[in-house]
C-alpha cells in the first residue's frame, strides 16, 4: 500500500512539475530556439515526452493537455497577432493529447525487445514521438484549414524552384510534412532526443548507483 501511495505521489509530482514547465515554455521565449532568421525550433513538446517516459501515460496525458490548453489560451490572448489555426482546440489541444500515447506505446514496445538498452528506447521514443506530434498537428491544420494552409506551403516550395503541379490529397499532405521537417522538424527531433537522453540517462545512472549501494549495504 505504501509503495502504491509513493508511486501515485511520484506520478502527481511529475505531472505537476512538467505541466508547470510546459506553461513556462508556452508563455515565455524559453520555449523556442531561433536558428538564423528563418528557423524557429519549439521545445514545448519535450516536457510531454519527459513526463511520459519518466512517469507513464497518465502524467504524459496530463502534461499534453496542459501544453495544448496553454497553446490555445496564448493564441486567444494574442488576438490578431495569433495563428488562427491554433485558436481551434482540435488543432491546439487534441494532437497534444494524442501524441503522448504514441510516445508511451513506442517506449513500451522497445522495452519488450530483449537486451535493448533503455537509453536507445528513450532516443527512439523521443524521435518518433516528435515526428508523430508534427504529423498530428499538421494533419489537424490540413483537415480544418487546408484551403488556407496548403497554398502557403506550396508557395514556399515553389520559391525554391520545385514544381507543385498536380499536388493534391495525400501528396499535398506529404508535401506539408516534408516542408515542416526540413525547415524545423528535423532540429526539433534532435533537441528532443538529446534532452530526453540527457535527463533519462541521468535518472537511470542515479537509480543504478542507488541499487548498487543498497546491495552493498545488505
Amino acid at each position: 500500500m505504501k509503495n502504491e501511495n509513493n508511486s501515485m505521489n511520484y506520478k502527481i509530482a511529475m505531472a505537476g512539475a512538467f505541466s508547470a514547465l510546459s506553461i513556462i515554455l508556452s508563455f515565455t521565449p524559453l520555449g523556442y530556439i531561433q536558428l538564423g532568421s528563418a528557423i524557429q525550433i519549439t521545445l514545448m513538446h519535450i516536457p510531454v515526452i519527459l513526463a511520459t517516459l519518466l512517469a507513464g501515460l497518465i502524467p504524459g496525458l496530463a502534461t499534453g493537455f496542459v501544453f495544448g490548453v496553454s497553446s490555445l489560451v496564448k493564441n486567444l490572448m494574442l488576438g490578431a497577432a495569433a495563428s488562427p489555426f491554433f485558436m481551434n482546440p482540435l488543432v491546439s489541444v487534441l494532437p497534444r493529447l494524442l501524441f503522448p500515447v504514441a510516445v508511451w506505446g513506442i517506449f513500451t514496445l522497445f522495452n519488450f525487445i530483449p537486451h535493448m538498452p533503455k537509453i536507445i528506447s528513450v532516443a527512439f521514443s523521443a524521435a518518433l514521438g516528435t515526428f508523430i506530434h508534427t504529423v498530428l498537428v499538421m494533419g489537424a491544420i490540413f483537415i480544418f484549414y487546408g484551403n488556407i494552409f496548403l497554398p502557403m506551403v506550396l508557395g514556399a516550395i515553389e520559391k525554391i524552384g520545385i514544381s507543385t503541379e498536380n499536388i493534391s490529397g495525400f501528396k499535398a499532405f506529404a508535401a506539408i510534412i516534408a516542408t515542416t521537417m526540413i525547415t524545423n522538424g528535423f532540429f526539433e527531433v534532435i533537441c528532443a532526443v538529446v534532452l530526453s537522453c540527457a535527463v533519462l540517462g541521468s535518472v537511470y545512472a542515479v537509480g543504478s548507483r542507488k541499487s548498487k549501494i543498497s546491495k552493498f549495504e545488505e
